[in-house]
């Protein structure tokens, strides 16, 4: 059974005390600029690049050229086991109303499994993009069966999903509540303001079969990319 380190990133060890099982999907929540994409990237990248794995990274709102470099910005470097998936060539085709981008999605996943038989992990940036593309009657029930293909196949899944509160920490946000219910996970990313300025934080609410802090830790971006230090309180 193939699991995710907890040192994937600089600091993940501090929060995240034993490995995350596969078949886990993850909520990675948070206002815009918390840095949602890079840490899900950052973590993915260094994975398979650690372990010979493949991953496979599903940008809706960027093409892949345009994510790229957002992450050498962050000090993220993309080895060669790391897929980027885009739907650029597609967008012409997303007037068409029976277009199904959450079926897409799943045969693209399909796909790539079939050619990469050690695909491991997965990431889907956004489900706020998925949402507002894709046209159907009943979400739950289709969310319910998306997640169930991407734990069926074995996938470790990040799913970006951009929360509707404020840059500045205040309470948790209701944001989605069937992802939160079904999700195996959630990460949550913020900002805090405090006497020595405004601080992006990461903090676990929700990990099923792993255990982990659930204190807010800074999260801090330099040269070398995301790192995880201590506390913020």
């Amino acid at each position: 059974m193939r699991s995710m380190q907890k040192n994937a990133i600089n600091g993940l060890d501090e929060i995240l005390f034993v490995e995350i099982p596969e078949g886990s999907v993850i909520l990675v929540t948070g206002a815009e600029g918390t840095l949602k994409s890079g840490l899900a990237f950052s973590m993915m990248a260094n994975h398979v690049a650690a372990n010979d794995e493949h991953a496979l990274y599903v940008t809706l709102e960027q093409n892949s050229e345009s994510h790229l470099r957002n992450m050498n910005s962050l000090g993220i470097k993309k080895g060669s086991n790391l897929h980027i998936f885009d739907y650029r060539d597609m967008r012409y085709e997303w007037m068409n109303s029976e277009l199904d981008l959450i079926k897409m999605t799943e045969e693209v996943i399909d796909s790539y499994k079939d050619k990469y038989e050690d695909l491991t992990l997965f990431a889907l940036d956004s489900l706020n993009a998925l949402y507002s593309i894709s046209e159907h009657d009943n979400m739950r029930n289709i969310i319910y069966d998306f997640f169930s293909h991407l734990r069926d196949k074995g996938l470790i899944s990040f799913l970006i999903m951009e929360s509707d509160r404020s840059s500045i920490s205040g309470q948790f946000s209701q944001f989605h509540q069937t992802e939160h219910y079904l999700a195996d996970g959630t990460i949550e990313l913020g900002m805090i303001e405090g006497k020595g300025g405004v601080k992006r934080y990461i903090q676990i609410l929700k990990m099923r079969a792993t255990k982990h802090a659930m204190e807010k830790h800074q999260l801090t971006i330099d040269e070398n990319g995301i790192s995880i230090r201590g506390p913020i309180y």
